[in-house]
């Protein structure tokens, strides 16, 4: 795929709208908790400011839906995006119309940094509403989107804006997109895809296109539980989507006859409840008992995945394969993830990592520099790798 990228620009005096991903976890405090999205833009604001340009960050912080909410504001981001930019001085402007933005843009000096305050809070952001978008792009010269993680969106930040100006790959989603095209277009057999999360509803369409693709196809977290339940296990009070154990039967089926070996669990933790720690135990999945919840994949499980991901040639991998946020519901992913990482090491294999939840996971012990390539893009990745076309993408394609 050739991008129009930010080669020969002349961006001097420029007003840059640039769609950053800025939506970053938190802790229970209040504080970034993992602040690799921030960190992925540095590449293009670095080349934006060097230029002279004077550039308008656009992001979203949570799901505000369309409200003003002070605890959703980007300013609880703007000390990390300092220190991680090394930026002297960024301000956030207090929440208004496009018409106001644009007179304190075209006021600002050339080289800086100034963030729209968060992009969702405008309830015609979502609906790309085309009014919007047109005064929105009379702040700006150009439109640059970084944010391949939300360019599955047709919102106005991510499409609407293309309309109205020129408009621009930054580093980050060139960087991206050339390498999971890299990737996935020269994929070395075997392959191994793990896929987890808490729902199959959010990623049929990914499993089914897998199935086709892959080797062998490993699924966990939450969503595990409704195959196991599917196939007849009694899963106690773990989490299971009812209305999708049908949909669970058909893609086992379709395993079968792709000749796809697909892994769940054998064994998994349990416990009456993630805080009850002296209840937490390894069962067979024959043996969930009826007042307990599978938090985690087993021991069982962990081992046969590690050994099968040695036969292999390449891994994909979305989504953590246990409740992560919490120890000791954190070792499949620890474990599975530093074996990856040791193959990697190795040349034995190459690794994509993708979905900002299994990024943060890996971050939280370190792991995510051992791989071949990790994606903050979640729903974007899926959508990408299921062969649709991103709206964020479809102005951005070279003729």
């Amino acid at each position: 795929m050739k991008l129009k990228t930010l080669d020969n620009l002349n961006l001097a005096g420029k007003k840059i709208l640039l769609r950053c991903d800025l939506n970053v976890p938190f802790d229970l405090e209040g504080k970034v908790s993992d602040s690799t999205k921030i960190e992925r833009h540095k590449i293009t604001i670095d080349e934006l400011i060097h230029k002279g340009s004077k550039v308008i960050i656009i992001s979203h912080l949570g799901r505000p839906k369309g409200k003003y909410k002070e605890n959703l504001s980007l300013g609880k981001v703007l000390n990390v995006f300092a220190e991680k930019i090394k930026v002297p001085q960024v301000t956030v402007m207090p929440f208004c119309k496009p018409e106001i933005l644009k007179k304190v843009v075209d006021d600002l000096n050339n080289g800086t940094i100034t963030f729209m305050e968060n992009i969702r809070f405008h309830p015609e952001e979502e609906s790309n509403d085309e009014n919007f978008s047109k005064k929105l792009a009379e702040c700006g010269d150009y439109f640059v989107n970084d944010a391949f993680s939300v360019s599955h969106r047709k919102h106005v930040s991510t499409y609407g804006l293309s309309k109205h100006l020129p408009t621009f790959a930054g580093r980050y989603l060139e960087l991206e997109i050339r390498m999971l095209d890299k990737i996935f277009n020269n994929l070395n057999k075997p392959v191994m895809a793990i896929v987890g999360g808490s729902k199959i509803s959010t990623k049929i369409i990914l499993l089914n296109n897998l199935l086709k693709k892959v080797d062998i196809l490993v699924v966990g977290g939450a969503m595990a539980n409704t195959f196991l339940a599917a196939k007849g296990y009694n899963t106690g009070k773990s989490l299971i989507e009812k209305d999708k154990l049908d949909i669970a039967k058909e893609i086992l089926e379709k395993a079968e006859q792709e000749n796809c070996k697909f892994i769940l669990p054998e064994d998994v933790v349990v416990a009456r409840n993630m805080d009850e720690v002296e209840s937490i135990d390894n069962v067979s999945i024959e043996n969930i008992q009826t007042d307990f919840s599978a938090f985690d994949i087993g021991e069982k499980t962990i081992e046969r995945i590690s050994n099968e991901m040695a036969t292999c040639k390449t891994i994909f991998w979305n989504g953590p394969l246990g409740l992560y946020e919490k120890e000791p519901f954190d070792n499949s992913t620890n474990v599975i993830g530093r074996t990856a990482a040791i193959l990697t090491k190795g040349n034995i294999i190459t690794s994509v990592v993708g979905g900002g939840d299994t990024v943060a996971a890996l971050n939280k012990v370190n792991l995510t520099g051992g791989f071949s390539f990790v994606s903050i893009a979640g729903g974007a990745l899926v959508e990408w790798l299921e062969g649709k076309t991103l709206p964020g993408l479809e102005f951005l394609h070279k003729s």
